[in-house]
């Protein structure tokens, strides 16, 4: 049994004069532009944060938000929609073309990676092995 004082055996009105009723999302009233769209970002470091986010607003705010979170610099990563191109902080979710609901991958930036080439190694065919003489 609850006790009387619970939220469970509350009044509709209470939860209004607490202040801690849950009001419904309203969108703006000048169409579209203004509503607000759920933004799943997936990363290979981190478990799935989820972000409300109006079209119009530059997703500069999200990636900050991200990258505070996680610790991270927001030069050290790329954010990707779910086309795989790049997100630019400038953008907006309508110019990104995001839709309520959409993922965005979140991946370490790597410069570099190539094969170093070590004098004293000799190429040894067309299928890249090598050899030190």
């Amino acid at each position: 049994m609850t006790p009387p004082s619970s939220p469970a055996n509350a009044g509709p009105g209470v939860e209004e004069a607490r202040g801690t009723a849950t009001a419904p999302v309203k969108t703006e009233a000048g169409g579209d532009g203004g509503a607000l769209i759920n933004i799943k970002v997936h990363s290979q470091f981190a478990e799935d944060v989820f972000f409300r986010v109006k079209r119009t607003v530059k997703l500069r705010r999200l990636i900050d938000m991200f990258c505070g979170k996680h610790s991270l610099d927001p030069k050290a990563v790329r954010f990707l929609d779910p086309g795989g191109r790049h997100i630019r902080a400038t953008q907006t979710p309508d110019e990104v073309g995001l839709e309520d609901g959409d993922a965005i991958d979140v991946w370490l930036d790597q410069e570099g990676g190539g094969v170093f080439c070590n004098p004293r190694r000799q190429h040894l065919g067309f299928l890249g092995v090598l050899q030190l003489v």
